[in-house]
């Protein structure tokens, strides 16, 4: 699943049913379903593709070893918190953390904020309710897989939790990492 395809399973539009009066019975059911389903997280303003997370510059000018956010999900209406997303279409190996760790040095960056107060760079940017995160500089990383490279994300998920154990607490939580699956794809979370 491409990052487009993703933003608009997480949407999840619903259709004009009465634009489908002429269609054959299994596409009217298959948009009913759809209707009848749970509704999506967002409008499309709430999603920003292909961002820069400058580990060093500034947001116009990123330096090097700064990573790319695929996604990030700004939903306050939905009461999702702030979201970065990584879609990963099984063809890298799980060891390519190195994304991560680039996340990790974008989340520990400070600067001064338009009052002149020192705050995580991405507070500057985006807002999150200080009930859910006051400071904290880790928001959720959701990574999305999706079956279509070589590699089987059920190995995948349970070696990046080993290797994403301690990350944003200090310490292992000894939990595993949980999976869902939605129409084929596996959308991985700590547990």
């Amino acid at each position: 699943m491409a990052v487009n395809e993703t933003v608009i399973a997480m949407l999840r539009p619903k259709p004009d049913m009465a634009r489908l009066t002429d269609d054959p019975p299994h596409v009217q059911a298959a948009a009913r379903a759809a209707v009848d389903g749970p509704d999506g997280i967002g409008t499309i303003a709430s999603y920003w593709t292909e961002v820069p997370l400058p580990a060093t510059g500034t947001w116009n000018t990123p330096g090097k070893g700064g990573a790319q956010a695929d996604l990030v999900l700004t939903p306050p209406q939905d009461q999702v918190p702030l979201l970065f997303i990584e879609v990963d279409n099984c063809h890298e190996m799980p060891e390519e953390l190195d994304k991560l760790e680039k996340y990790a040095r974008f989340f520990r960056r400070k600067m001064k904020d338009t009052e002149g107060k020192e705050r995580p760079m991405w507070r500057t940017r985006w807002s999150a309710p200080d009930t859910w995160s006051g400071d904290r500089t880790h928001p959720p990383v959701l990574l999305v897989f999706n079956r279509l490279g070589e590699r089987n994300p059920n190995r995948t998920v349970p070696r990046l939790g080993e290797l994403t154990c301690g990350r944003g607490s200090g310490r292992g939580s000894g939990r595993r990492a949980s999976t869902s699956t939605t129409g084929g794809s596996r959308i991985s979370r700590p547990a």
